[in-house]
Order: C-alpha cells, then structure tokens, then sequence
C-alpha cells in the first residue's frame, strides 16, 4: 500500500519535531516517520541552551529538568573556575520527555506521527521520493533527513561525506538527594581529565548526568579516563539507571545538506557544534530555516531546494568553521585555555553571550583579535 504525503520527515527528535511544527504553522501538512516508540531513551547531557530555547516561540519551562545559572570549570580535576550569570544559561532536560514534548506540539498543527516505523529504503524519482519501511510504502515530493548520526537518508542518498565524529560516553546516575542538592542549578566542565576532549555533569530532576567525550580518533581510552572522572566527584552510594556511548557528527568543509527532493537537518547534516558538542541548537535552527524554503518550493514560488544549502552555510557552516578554529586549541593546550578563562573576565562574558544567543563565534573572534590574539594570550601566559 502507498500512501502520498507532501513532506516526509524521518526522525522525531529536535530537529524533525521542529520542522514539523513550522510547517504546521504554514498549513503544510507533514508526516514524521520515527524508528521507536515514543517517548525514547536518547543518551544525551540534556542540555538546551537558553539561545536554543529561545528559539521555539513556547515556553520549555514544564520539560525542564533543572535551570543552571553557574558553570563550574575545572582543569584535570583541579579547583574550579565559578562562571555565573543572574539569568538561566541552560535548561537541563532527558531527551525522551524533551522530545515528545516537542513532537506533540507539531501534532497539534496537524502533524501526522507514525512511531516505531523504520525506514529500510529511500528512491529518489523524477517526481517524488518513495520511502519505505517494513511493511509500508509512502510517497512524498520531497524528503527530510532529521535521523541523527546514523543517517539513512545521508546514507541512501550518498550525502554523508564531510564528517568528522565526536566520540560521547554518558550515564545517567541516580544519587542520594544530599548529593544531588549540591549540584542544584550547576553544570561542571572538566578540561584536561579527557585527553582531546572534556568531561560533564548536568543535574536532574533525581539524578545527574555524567559524561565525557573527544574526537573519535583519540577515544582509545576514553573510558578508562572517565571513570577517572566519575571516582574523582566522590558521590555517595548511587545506582547506574542508564549507561551508553554514541557518535556526534560534525561537519567539515564542503558538507552538503541538500540534494535534488531531499534536505538534512541537525546532526543529520553533521550541524553540532564542534567546539562545544552542543547539537539541539543547530537542530532546531536548520529546521527553521529549512521550512520557507519547503513552503517556496511547495507553492512554486522556487524551482527547488537549493537555497536551503546557501542559507545554511551562510547562518550555521560558517559559524562551525570558527568554532572547529577554536576547539583546536582547546585541545591542544587545555591547560593554557583554562589559565585564559580562570584570570580574564573578559572571556567568560564572550562565552556567557555566546550561550545565552547574544554574539557568535565570529565576533568573538574579531573581539580577542582572532588567531593572533589568542597566540598572544597564549605566549604570555
């Protein structure tokens, strides 16, 4: 049986959910196809950022988890270095509550979700897409990839060149409420203790989210070191509830995220923040800029799907060029950088406005006098 739908979106996450609602908004009727059951388990930090919150035009308050105010920064397990703000930073939220809850907004504009539905083909035509899973065939003008890291649709269509991966070990653990009370509205990043990456802890509700990662190609022993990482916290008695490792895909030079009937959204297209791992921000933003030009090409107002890659690469790629700039030297001198961050108040204020959507990447490149200026504060630290 094949059933005929305009927009087909595969994945349910951030990124498809967003999608879905915005073109919701415009009438645009779309059917969201998702491999498990809602609501799922995502190993995740959880953590939504308030220039990612405030993208959505509702309030996540009700989803949220905990609302971190302080970011606690360390260097290989050492003291810490307090960044504090008098206005949430980040929400912290579980991926399986935060999703749904998104998903369930674009239900109400009309979306169609079809739930523990696995894709197992996609055909590109001369005038539609058929996408296919075990049992059922649906035909669409056009298809959107929003599956995360393990893409079909990048993989079916040959779009997943251009990536690089981020290596992520996390465990969600369940701790006595003492302990948890002490990390109430804190969030800890320890630079140093991952070789080639950073390790976290994001509180919860009833439990804490504890992870590190780095590049894939230095994870060798990326779990030796955060069990270092988990030990040197000195919890109490807790339980594992959940453990897990995942890819995050980040993208390089010349990533295509559009091809003939088919775009990619968020980690999809390799869209996650290569200095940070930050990935529901550029999820929800390529879902956003993604659905006028859905709308334009729909009503024929656009021959095709092309403007979304330049629009793309003009709000998000270039801003993960210089993020990729940075994360190099946090990686190579994490201890240097930490000594920057700890003794200059002024780098905390650039990354507090970068988290809370007041400046980017580029103008705080411009603002430290760019690759030179942080030489220079290299050199003289």
């Amino acid at each position: 049986m094949k059933q005929n739908y305009d927009v087909v979106v595969i994945g349910a996450g951030p990124a498809g959910a967003t999608l879905a609602y915005e073109l919701g908004k415009k009438g645009i009727g779309v059917l969201v196809l998702e491999k498990e059951k809602l609501p799922r388990y995502k190993c995740c930090a959880g953590g939504v950022t308030s220039k990612a919150a405030n993208l959505l035009d509702f309030d996540i308050s009700a989803v949220a988890e905990d609302v971190i105010c302080e970011v606690a920064f360390t260097f290989n397990l050492g003291n810490p270095f307090l960044g504090q703000h008098s206005e949430p930073l980040i929400y912290t939220v579980m991926r399986d509550v935060f999703d749904h809850f998104l998903m369930q907004r674009a239900q109400r504009l009309g979306a169609m979700l079809m739930d523990g539905k696995r894709v197992t083909q996609i055909q590109l035509g001369g005038d539609s897409v058929e996408i296919s899973t075990a049992d059922s065939t649906f035909r669409s003008r056009l298809v959107v990839g929003a599956d995360g890291a393990y893409s079909i649709v990048a993989r079916e269509l040959s779009m997943n060149r251009g990536i690089e991966y981020i290596t992520a070990i996390e465990s969600e653990i369940v701790v006595a409420e003492d302990d948890l009370a002490k990390w109430k509205s804190r969030v800890r990043i320890d630079l140093g203790v991952i070789p080639g990456g950073y390790a976290w802890v994001f509180p919860k509700r009833g439990q804490l989210s504890i992870g590190a990662g780095c590049r894939a190609s230095r994870a060798r022993h990326l779990n030796r070191n955060y069990q270092k990482f988990l030990n040197s916290l000195s919890i109490g008695n807790y339980t594992i509830a959940r453990s897990g490792s995942h890819l995050i895909p980040t993208c390089t030079e010349g990533r295509l995220v559009w091809q003939d009937r088919a775009l990619l959204l968020g980690d999809a297209a390799g869209l996650t923040d290569p200095l940070t791992g930050e990935g529901i921000y550029n999820a929800i933003r390529s879902a956003q800029l993604a659905a006028p030009v859905i709308e334009n090409y729909l009503t024929g107002a656009a021959g095709g799907l092309q403007d979304y890659q330049q629009i793309v690469d003009k709000k998000i790629i270039t801003e993960l060029r210089m993020a990729r700039t940075l994360a190099k030297y946090f990686i190579r001198f994490p201890r240097l950088v930490f000594r920057i961050l700890s003794k200059s108040d002024r780098v905390w204020r650039a990354e507090r406005k970068v988290i809370l959507g007041e400046t980017d990447y580029a103008a705080v490149n411009e603002e430290v006098g760019g690759l030179k200026g942080i030489l220079g504060q290299l050199l003289r630290l």
